[in-house]
């Protein structure tokens, strides 16, 4: 009982500040990603292009009241209590003061970037809320010895598996790798593989049965190939690469080649993925894919310089040429939705705050601000270097275990790059944000120590 009252004392300031933040966005922000699934909410008919039980969920919500900003507020509660709970363990075991951690908890949700994905409809904003989450459970695991003894605890750790998996469709492979590593960490308690097995059966029935039950239809070819048709892209505007006559016929057939060269930009797949002829894909993608490997052994160099200059799943900390990030959104982005929902519009319950969170939203993430603000790489590196020496002052190896699940959230984005978002590892800034409170905390005690024993 004392932790859940620990969890709302955190959540409460948090999710106070979110809800000010909501109701000046009022009925909050939905970017194209957003409308599309608010559109399927609307219709009933759903998809898998964006994870479908994320869309479920929120129709779900909208069976309560079908308002986005209802759907926002709920997405506000889960982000909040996701911090609180992270603090919660913190205070718990690592004894850190909870004036300090109350603090922590308030300067968190007046980070523009926090404040502004809470109060957007983004599946990125729930599914780096649900890492978070396994990175609290991670702690516990780490310094509770009945962890696996405790059913709550095992049950819960299923379902934050579960949520990552069902939310984004990368999360799969961060389940995945995260479950193999605990696996060995923790292999003399049985729990573990049951917990292992229980996940991924369920997570399998969900996306078999209950796909074909709830009538969701296959996620978009565009996306599939997408990541192929970039390179391809890439290879064509390179001057010594050749493409034999056979090569561009064969190419021909699944995009247009002329606008596939001529729109190409580094930093933005969309453009390459709007030339497919989805069509050809789905009838014959073996052909394209031996077209792909085949020129990707021609020029392996190239493509190796391809994904070592974007690295966009890293998001380079030194900013190079032409080099762009991109994460807030300053307003609601309806496209063709606007007359069919106008109640998405901007509809401000504080209007005099508005103008001054939008200005605040552009100048976080503008030239002169972003190397700092914007490029998760530094958060990522700094989080690694913070928690290694939190292992060698506390002595203790399995700490290192808490950066496991936004590293693979990072790590499982390869394939997929270039996405020069970065709400893509939001999770990312999420854990650097507690993991650097407490570095702080821990080397304020570590000198005030070292001064009491006179070694300073």
């Amino acid at each position: 009982m004392k932790s859940f009252y620990n969890i709302l004392f955190y959540t409460i300031p948090m999710l106070i500040i979110f809800t000010i933040v909501l109701l000046a966005y009022w009925p909050g922000i939905l970017v194209s990603d957003s409308m599309y699934q608010w559109d399927q909410v609307q219709t009933g008919s759903f998809s898998d292009w964006h994870p479908a039980y994320n869309t479920i969920y929120i129709y779900l919500l909208t069976r309560i009241w079908n308002n986005p900003g209802f759907v926002i507020f709920i997405q506000c509660i889960l982000l909040s209590l996701s911090m609180a709970f992270v603090l919660s363990r913190l205070e718990q075991y690592y004894n850190i003061n909870k004036k300090y951690l109350l603090i922590v908890s308030i300067l968190f949700s007046i980070i523009p970037l926090n404040y502004n994905f809470a109060v957007t409809l983004l599946k990125d904003t729930l599914y780096s809320a649900f890492i978070l989450l396994l990175t609290g459970l991670i702690i516990d695991m780490i310094n509770d010895c009945n962890f696996f003894k405790n059913f709550k605890k095992c049950f819960c750790l299923i379902i934050s598996f579960l949520l990552i998996v069902l939310f984004r469709h990368n999360g799969i492979l961060v389940s995945l790798l995260t479950s193999f590593v605990l696996i060995i960490k923790y292999r003399k308690y049985k729990s573990i593989y049951i917990i292992f097995i229980a996940w991924l059966s369920i997570y399998l029935l969900l996306t078999t049965i209950g796909f074909k039950i709830l009538n969701i239809q296959e996620g978009s070819y565009a996306n599939k190939y997408g990541p192929i048709s970039h390179v391809m892209a890439r290879l064509l505007n390179t001057e010594y690469v050749n493409f034999s006559e056979n090569d561009l016929k064969t190419l021909s057939n699944f995009v247009d080649v002329n606008q596939l060269k001529e729109t190409f930009n580094p930093y933005n797949m969309d453009n390459s993925i709007n030339t497919q002829n989805i069509e050809n894909l789905k009838s014959n993608s073996r052909e394209y894919i031996k077209l792909a490997i085949k020129k990707f052994s021609e020029y392996p160099k190239e493509l190796f310089k391809h994904y070592i200059c974007l690295t966009s799943f890293l998001y380079s900390p030194i900013p190079f040429t032409g080099s762009s990030v991109f994460g807030m959104f300053v307003e609601t982005d309806l496209w063709e939705y606007s007359s069919k929902y106008p109640n998405c519009n901007e509809q401000s319950k504080i209007p005099f705050l508005l103008p001054i969170l939008k200005k605040i939203t552009i100048i976080y993430q503008s030239e002169n601000w972003d190397i700092i603000t914007m490029r998760p790489a530094i958060y990522m590196y700094l989080s690694i270097a913070f928690i290694f020496i939190l292992y060698k002052i506390k002595k203790n190896k399995s700490l290192l275990l808490i950066l496991l699940p936004s590293l693979f959230n990072t790590l499982s984005l390869a394939p997929a790059i270039p996405v020069f978002m970065t709400r893509y590892v939001y999770a990312t800034m999420l854990v650097f944000y507690f993991i650097f409170a407490w570095f702080i905390y821990e080397i304020f005690i570590f000198i005030k120590d070292k001064k009491n024993e006179g070694k300073i």
